[in-house]
């Protein structure tokens, strides 16, 4: 039973690596794959799939300035910005304190002076719209 499950480990592990192996061949651009092309890289890790996925993390991928690891490629390719070097974000943050000091000042305001709450306007014909004194409506 402990065999099976070392080989069954084993088996799955290979075929961990036999699938990051091609889609890191598949999603790494041509010019930088290294010792041959990629579309041959490709064509060994389908053919060979123990060996040449191997054999593509060993000397295939491309390199970073510090050396070769798993997963560095498409890390360094990306420019990272954390939140508070984002000009937009910053920008963003800023409008929303200023909205929420303005809505606390105006509930602060509403609590300290309930009487002075705003009254609706009302137009002066608005007070008897049935009265139709000043309009002249001509007989025919």
């Amino acid at each position: 039973m402990g065999r099976a499950i070392l080989i069954i480990g084993a088996g799955a592990a290979l075929i961990g690596i036999i699938i990051y192996a091609l889609l890191d061949c598949a999603r790494t651009p041509a010019p930088q794959a290294r010792s041959l092309p990629k579309p041959a890289w490709l064509a060994i890790i389908l053919l060979f799939p123990v060996i040449g996925a191997l054999l593509w993390l060993l000397i295939g991928r491309p390199r970073t300035a510090g050396g070769a690891t798993l997963g560095s490629h498409t890390a360094s390719s990306q420019t990272f910005k954390a939140p508070d070097d984002d000009e937009e974000y910053l920008r963003f943050l800023d409008a929303k304190a200023k909205r929420q000091r303005a809505s606390q000042e105006n509930q602060r305001s509403a609590q300290q002076n309930p009487q002075e709450r705003k009254k609706p306007r009302q137009n002066p014909t608005d007070e008897n719209p049935t009265d139709n004194t000043d309009t002249e409506i001509p007989e025919s």
